[in-house]
């Protein structure tokens, strides 16, 4: 992997499901611009945003076990509006599921997030 993310040009994203923890420090020393998409249950954003918010974007963490999927739209709201107050802070954050829009997740939901990013996602 290194010797592929030393060839890169342009910047780029590391996609993974689950903990990273154990391996992150590691993981970074590949130069990456992004982490995605944290996983609400697997990590806490907010720690990572503390720990390596100044090296790396951080991608996701809407979630798409519950909100997405069986929440409701106000639930789907309130969820956005704490991420992007919470993880937005000093940029270096892009609102995203915690994987990615599956068939599965409710229209409404994803109507409401994007409604909600639109109303809270200017920092």
């Amino acid at each position: 992997m290194k010797k592929v993310a030393d060839r890169m040009k342009l910047p780029w994203i590391y996609h993974s499901d689950g903990n990273l923890l154990p391996i992150l420090d590691d993981l970074l020393t590949l130069g990456m611009d992004g982490i995605a998409n944290i996983e609400p249950n697997a990590m806490d954003i907010n720690d990572l945003k503390k720990r390596y918010g100044n090296r790396v974007c951080l991608v996701g963490n809407i979630d798409l076990h519950y909100t997405l999927t069986q929440g409701t739209p106000e639930e789907t709201e309130a969820e956005v509006k704490k991420r992007i107050q919470e993880v937005g802070k000093g940029g270096g954050y892009i609102l995203a599921s915690s994987n990615s829009l599956a068939g599965y997740c409710k229209p409404e939901n994803v109507l409401a997030m994007h409604r909600a990013l639109l109303k809270y996602g200017n920092y």
